[in-house]
């Protein structure tokens, strides 16, 4: 009997049908040997002599493994074909106390018939080079995390953690955040155009409602325009490059709002099934086979003029013109992520696959055959025009773009995951010629707020990691996870504020312009990312005393030197060594010190009553035996009294989600949660309501509702509730957060009982 050894269950039935009764398949479910969770198994002062143990709860894969190997004539070690893989490869032949040199070590990056069996007929060794970079990955993570933790546990409070790779990512979406709050609004206004078959705008912006008037009563005796230019232009769009891992995570969020943890979770259920190649791969290149099967295809299904050149296709069997990854050797045993069968567009009708699971396979499927294909051709036609009657002759403009060839488009076009939804506008610009001139129909303007930057969306964020080079792609997901799940970083969706301006629509010959009012929603996010109150202390703690340890350059570095040492260009323990040195007496002095701050990063006075604490609930702001959440963007050490002063007012008001007939619809929250008001009318807030149903809502609540013998109105002071009926009439106030509407008859009684007991 022959042995073959892989890392998952899920593999197991697939492969050994591949390869007959003559093997037996056995996983380790991951990995089976890990560190000591012990400062003292790393060896700090003993020059990084480690020390590992068996993880108890894979005994039972490791027994199984043990028993078949004695019966073994000969054990194929089939880890995944990257560090991990090969730091559990090695594992298994410590398990079976052979050298580990004299184990075959097979690894394939497709489970195909053909891949397994080439795998197996063709082995190599470990490559110790490999083993030492996880051993060094692994000791600096726990290295970091075991010295670093504890002492935000101290200084801060219990629970917290920092990390090599978290506490760099969470500084990301930290730096985004303040430069979104940093950032100061301007206004300009723009104006467009109707111009006979065609739509522009003008070139030029201009600053303020005074010269908006002056300009359309400039031009308002006039009716024509003129045309001073016609330009046009080719394009060509190259085919996108084959699916990585991190463009997988972030492309597949972007159409799909599938998160990297569910989307990497998917794409590892479709590899293990043989459906696709490997997941975690940054090679963005395909091999000969898979190209030329895909050129098959798209011959077959659109012809010969769709299937790209050389250059469009790169193989992963060739010398690549160009790498999509800018780290050295991040993971490039592998190609791209791409289906075992090209010719194979949907996931078999008879197999059990969720849509979403459906849905990644079919992007994946179309994005390598789009990689495979030629470019799609177009033109661009840009037109200038002038106003006959505007003696400054402010210039506008009029553009088109045109698809002539779809070329890969044709399968549908590339996601940008830094678009918001815009509408795209088309004119009928063939038949215009210089010096033609047109009738405008109107003039219209508005003022345009300049923006901050967006923060960070999941798959943004992700990109962000990658040209940072903080993490692996293969870790991104568990990256986002961590921040997530510790609350230091949370999504967050805002409805914005709707903002009411003027805009002015001028049609010719006519004095002056009609203005209408024109409601705008500022600042409307959904699924970004921001620091919590928590994640900012932490944050904070961390950049104070150990600064360095979380630069991106330095992160960064430490990847590369991890690819020098999986290259054997680097000793693992030098690389140990120096980032130990490089915070050792910064963490002893934080770790040993007995004395308490002059000013605990537990508790910060602020002044006249005011604290900033530290709960069980992160960071909060104490008055009056009260506590307020911290304004977005402060964290427990940089809060000052007039920060806290103002977040307890703001709190109380609660905040403008938009207005209607003049007063402000605020969004506040009480002992039932959130909810609404505008004037003294409240309702449950629901989030994700459009403005227009919000309103609706208030609106009907201003008249009184029935529940049994009960009435339920809205007065000066908020909502009550009162017994019909009755000649004098006990008015009782309702709490907030009730909603009248879900009320039964019984619930009305209870609701009024209360509200008569006389207080304490």
């Amino acid at each position: 009997m022959k042995l073959v050894i892989v890392e998952s269950p899920a593999k197991c039935k697939k492969i050994a049908g591949f390869l007959g009764p003559d093997f037996r398949v056995l996983a380790t479910m991951g990995h089976i040997r890990k560190l000591d969770e012990d400062l003292d198994a790393l060896g700090l002062d003993s020059d990084f002599s480690l020390r590992y143990t068996f993880i108890k709860e894979k005994a039972k894969s490791m027994n199984a493994i043990v028993d078949a190997a004695a019966k073994a004539s000969i054990i194929y070690l089939c880890a995944d074909d990257d560090r991990e893989g090969e730091a559990i490869a090695y594992s298994i032949a410590c398990l079976l106390k052979g050298d580990p040199m004299s184990f075959p070590r097979s690894v394939f990056h497709e489970i195909t018939e053909k891949a397994v069996k080439s795998a197996i007929a063709n082995p190599r060794r470990i490559d110790m080079n490999k083993v030492y970079a996880q051993q060094a990955r692994a000791v600096l993570d726990m290295m970091i995390g075991f010295t670093i933790s504890p002492l935000l546990w101290k200084y801060v409070a219990k629970g917290l953690s920092a990390g090599r790779c978290q506490t760099p990512a969470l500084r990301l979406v930290h730096d985004k955040e303040r430069a979104v709050k940093s950032h100061v609004s301007t206004s300009a206004w723009t104006l467009s155009i109707v111009l006979g078959p065609m739509g522009g705008t003008m070139e030029d912006e201009l600053s303020d409602q005074e010269s908006v008037l002056n300009y359309l009563e400039n031009v308002h005796k006039g009716t024509t325009a003129t045309i001073r230019s016609v330009r046009d232009a080719a394009w060509t769009k190259a085919p996108p490059r084959p699916l990585i891992t991190s463009t997988l995570q972030q492309e597949v969020s972007a159409v799909y709002t599938l998160n990297p943890k569910e989307t990497m979770k998917i794409a590892q259920r479709l590899y293990e099934a043989g459906h696709i190649t490997y997941m975690r791969t940054d090679n963005a290149t395909m091999s000969v086979e898979a190209v030329t099967a895909a050129h098959a295809w798209v011959t077959k299904e659109f012809g010969v003029e769709y299937v790209g050149t050389t250059a469009t296709a790169a193989a992963a069997d060739e010398k690549p013109a160009k790498k999509v990854t800018t780290k050295p050797d991040a993971q490039e045993a592998h190609e791209a992520i791409r289906p075992t069968h090209m010719e194979v567009r949907e996931l078999p009708g008879s197999e059990e696959w969720s849509p979403k699971e459906r849905n990644v396979y079919a992007f994946i499927w179309r994005r390598s055959i789009q990689s495979t294909m030629s470019a799609a051709t177009g033109t661009k036609r840009t037109v200038q025009f002038t106003l006959d009657a505007d003696t400054d002759a402010f210039v506008w403009n009029s553009s088109e773009s045109k698809t002539i060839f779809q070329g890969w488009q044709i399968l549908g076009k590339k996601v940008d995951i830094d678009s918001e939804d815009e509408e795209e506008i088309s004119y009928k610009l063939d038949g215009v010629k210089v010096g033609q001139k047109y009738t405008w129909k109107h003039i219209q303007s508005s003022p345009k707020h300049t923006t901050p930057p967006p923060r960070f969306t999941q798959a943004t964020l992700v990109r962000d990691l990658e040209k940072h080079g903080i993490g692996r792609p293969s870790t991104f997901a568990s990256l986002l996870d961590v921040l997530l799940e510790k609350g230091y970083v949370e999504v967050y969706d805002s409805p914005g504020i709707v903002e009411t301006s003027l805009r002015y629509t001028l049609t010719p010959l006519e004095w002056p312009p009609t203005s209408e009012k024109k409601e705008q929603v500022i600042g409307k996010e959904k699924q970004k990312l921001r620091p919590t109150a928590v994640g900012e202390s932490v944050l904070a703690m961390c950049l104070k005393d150990v600064p360095n340890l979380f630069e991106y350059s330095f992160t960064s570095s430490m990847e590369e030197r991890l690819d020098l040492i999986a290259k054997g260009a680097e000793s693992w323990k030098t690389l140990c060594k120096d980032i130990w040195h490089s915070y050792k007496d910064v963490y002893v002095a934080l770790k040993d010190s007995s004395s308490a701050p002059t000013k605990s990063e537990k508790v910060n006075e602020l002044g006249e009553g005011y604290k900033a604490v530290l709960s069980k609930n992160g960071p909060l702001i104490l008055f009056n035996k009260v506590f307020t959440p911290l304004p977005e963007g402060t964290n427990l050490m940089t809060l000052t009294l007039e920060d806290a002063k103002k977040a307890i007012a703001d709190h109380a008001k609660g905040f403008s989600i938009g207005n209607y007939e003049g007063s402000p619809i605020l969004k506040k929250k009480g002992p039932y949660g959130e909810y609404l008001q505008w004037k003294e009318v409240r309702v449950p807030f629901v989030e994700g309501e459009m403005i227009d149903a919000t309103v609706g809502r208030l609106v009907k609540k201003t008249s009184a509702v029935r529940v049994g013998e009960f009435a339920f109105a809205v007065g000066q002071y908020g909502p009550y509730m009162y017994k019909v009926g009755l000649k004098k009439k006990n008015f009782v106030s309702i709490p907030a957060g009730i909603d009248v509407s879900k009320l039964t008859v019984d619930g009305a009684k209870e609701l009024y009982s209360a509200g008569k007991k006389p207080r304490k």
